[in-house]
């Protein structure tokens, strides 16, 4: 077992309480952030947008491919503003989850934007971002990776189209440690639920406290919420799924959680109707009272 696996099972062994409130330092660090990103992102001030990455943040825009490194990122936003006016941006935390060595930022977003030639549109959201705690509490944390995507479906039209030619895509983690094979096997079972359609057995794969952040749905909290919406999303039906695969990208042992970066590709067909979905996701897993591996939240987007 490695070092950071051995530390990840030292803080289950306490059973994985509820996490502190984050300390108002760095919370107040990431309110300010998020204000001078909304003022950047309206002045279309390309360096400011771009400071707290890193060039090893792992960067997944909604309707994109994932990006790795401040370059990409920067790169991904020069797109975006050169097609579209922002006119107001804004986002509101609706938690912070801290993990020891990680906060984990979960929140809602609005965005007012002018594409060239069309008409105004309203792009609204939720996000997730996962903030690496400096060492030193002067310095501020850097984003590790970032993931939105929209409440409810909408036409991509009205959205930047970003250019992803240049991306590599994204590579399989492949190390074999006991905790990234767990994780692996979790990802298996749920690759076999849907593509059985068992809905309400892919719903046990949460804890009951869980978050689901998935493609143009707001955000379910709960039991309930998320065995209502798999149960209803994956359903025997016409709709049968011919080939699906569910990889890992990266993996963070945090101090209090597993933090893994996932990537997908569905195979579909109803009756004469079919088609590919491609996507990813963050996926923070917990030791359940079971001491299997749930999913304690998940933030899921379409490239």
């Amino acid at each position: 077992m490695n070092r950071l696996s051995f530390i990840f099972f030292l803080f289950a062994s306490v059973g994985f309480a509820q996490e502190n409130s984050t300390n108002s330092s760095i919370k107040k660090q990431i309110e300010d952030y998020n204000v001078s990103f909304a003022i950047a992102f309206t002045k279309g001030n390309q360096d400011d947008l771009a400071k707290a990455y890193t060039d090893q943040t792992l960067f997944m825009p909604e309707h994109s491919r994932q990006r790795v490194g401040r370059k990409a990122i920067r790169d991904f936003y020069k797109q975006w503003l050169k097609q579209a006016k922002v006119t107001s941006y804004q986002k509101t935390i609706l938690e912070l989850q801290d993990f020891g060595n990680y906060v984990l930022e979960i929140g809602t977003f609005k965005e007012d934007l002018n594409l060239n030639e069309q008409k105004a549109f309203s792009y609204i959201g939720k996000y997730s971002v996962l903030w690496k705690k400096p060492s030193k509490k002067s310095v501020p944390p850097t984003i590790a990776a970032e993931i939105w995507g929209s409440s409810s479906y909408f036409d991509d039209k009205n959205i930047p189209d970003i250019n992803d030619i240049e991306i590599p895509k994204t590579k399989k983690y492949m190390p074999t440690d006991k905790l990234t094979l767990e994780v692996k096997e979790r990802n298996k079972a749920i690759k076999e639920m849907v593509q059985n359609r068992q809905g309400a057995e892919h719903a046990k794969m949460f804890m009951p406290d869980a978050m689901y952040l998935t493609y143009y749905t707001p955000i379910l909290s709960g039991e309930k919420e998320i065995t209502d919406y798999f149960t209803a999303h994956e359903k025997p039906g016409t709709l049968h799924i011919e080939q699906i695969s569910i990889e890992t990208s990266n993996i963070i042992y945090a101090q209090k959680a597993i933090v893994e970066f996932g990537f997908y590709s569905v195979d579909w067909r109803d009756g004469e109707n079919s088609g590919n979905v491609k996507g990813k996701s963050i996926n923070v897993w917990k030791k359940g009272s079971n001491g299997e591996l749930l999913l304690f939240r998940q933030i899921v987007n379409h490239d």
